[in-house]
């Protein structure tokens, strides 16, 4: 491209891949690092990004770094959209790096429609005010609605931890919610504030979380509820931090066609006697895929789940192990599987899944899947004596056969025909077409 210069002459720019890779021996100084474009960033967040790009000894390198910057200044949020132009110097050997920004939008406004994680319509307006101090900072509040009538509000703050090549933050967040719970015929009042850093290592294929969490709960026991669960009415808090490594090679997150992800996590909820729940839990998650021949590829996942009561008391409905639902076991209903009394599940201490997948493009070949899988789990008592033998005794098994839809990698949409191959009399299962939306699904 051409650009008018600031020395009097006309300056060509050429596309770094044609000198990267041509010039280790090219000796670089780095006279100046420009912007342009800037409006209320920060000078001292702008020079912890790129103050890397003064140690650049010859022009590959620099022509490198200058991408590696650009990248970042857009996946920090910092930018929208950057572009380094990299001009010579009147100086030996000197070059002037010269950035062309555009940065967020100070504030966005917006509402939009779409599916909540179990599958309901909802609606949701938000508001976010981006670069809040000038430092890559957003604040986001935010108000959903489903049809059934549950509903929440939220209020958030993230920050990034700025530095050359690095990929951390800090975020908080505030948010009250009204949900019904189906699976135990009651309603859920939830006040929390979490706090969470998270960290990346690895080339960005380890992800470091850890989460501070105060969550005021209150279990609302309806006309249909069991006694089982309306012993467990009332109010409760959670005071607990969770720990989480996930090792991520996937081609994309939503349905990945190659790699694959391990989740590994712990949560310990009230140490030092904080709070009324007093537990420790583990979490193991897996997933893996792999091409196979004439397009067709398979994927597979297994996650297992522990929570142990380190109180006196037993350990609360809210924090108890579930599965069932459109996005582990099909055709069984959302957190139906576990104990069950008066037609109400209370979950369980230890719960395994693991689900096979076969896909095959359709058309377009990037967004619609034919899809057949088979999904099995089980979920064992809080009172177990034996795990290994009522996981076993406990098992479901369902398999079905249908399309899959990914959206953007922002949303996954499932039809699928289902069918159990093992379940017991009591479970909530009904055999035929289920629809499934939402993003994590196993």
């Amino acid at each position: 491209s051409m650009e008018g210069g600031g020395y009097g002459r006309q300056k060509h720019f050429h596309r770094a891949d044609l000198l990267h890779g041509k010039c280790e021996d090219a000796p670089s100084i780095v006279e100046a690092v420009q912007f342009h474009g800037v409006r209320i960033t920060k000078g001292d967040a702008l020079l912890q990004e790129v103050a890397e790009l003064y140690k650049s000894s010859n022009v590959d390198e620099l022509v490198k770094n200058c991408h590696l910057a650009a990248r970042h200044l857009q996946e920090v949020g910092l930018m929208d959209n950057a572009a380094a132009l990299i001009d010579t110097a009147p100086s030996k050997n000197g070059y002037i790096v010269n950035f062309v920004v555009r940065e967020p939008k100070s504030f966005t406004l917006g509402a939009k429609v779409g599916m909540s994680t179990q599958g309901d319509a909802d609606m949701s307006m938000h508001a976010a005010r981006h670069s809040v101090n000038g430092r890559g900072e957003v604040a986001d509040a935010s108000y959903t609605y489903t049809v059934k009538g549950d509903h929440s509000f939220n209020v958030s703050l993230s920050k990034p931890l700025l530095g050359w090549q690095r990929y951390s933050g800090i975020a908080s967040s505030l948010s009250r919610s009204f949900a019904y719970l189906p699976w135990n015929k009651s309603n859920l009042e939830e006040n929390s504030l979490v706090l969470g850093y998270h960290n990346n290592f690895w080339g960005r294929k380890l992800l470091q979380q850890i989460r501070l969490n105060a969550i005021w709960r209150t279990l609302l026991a309806t006309k249909e509820s069991a006694f089982a669960v309306r012993e467990h009415a009332g109010h409760t808090l959670k005071v607990s931090a969770e720990h989480e490594y996930s090792f991520d090679t996937r081609d994309r997150p939503i349905l990945a066609t190659k790699g694959v992800l391990a989740k590994f996590g712990q949560e310990l909820a009230g140490a030092f006697g904080i709070g009324d729940a007093a537990f420790v839990r583990h979490q193991l998650d897996i997933q893996a895929a792999a091409p196979l021949f004439s397009k067709f590829f398979l994927a597979a996942s297994f996650h297992a789940k522990r929570i142990e009561s380190m109180g006196q008391n037993e350990l609360h409905l809210l924090d108890r192990v579930y599965l069932g639902g459109q996005s582990d076991l099909r055709g069984f209903a959302l957190n139906s599987i576990g104990t069950r009394i008066d037609s109400s599940c209370v979950g369980g201490g230890c719960g395994v899944a693991g689900a096979v997948h076969l896909y095959r493009p359709l058309f377009p070949a990037d967004s619609l899947f034919a899809h057949a899988f088979v999904a099995s789990g089980s979920v064992a008592s809080v009172r177990s004596r034996n795990l290994m033998r009522d996981l076993v005794e406990s098992q479901r098994v369902s398999v079905g056969a249908g399309v899959t839809f990914v959206f953007k990698n922002i949303l996954r949409l499932e039809l699928n025909y289902v069918h159990a191959l093992k379940k017991t009399a009591s479970d909530s299962f009904s055999r035929g077409l289920h629809f499934g939306a939402g993003i994590n699904f196993m």
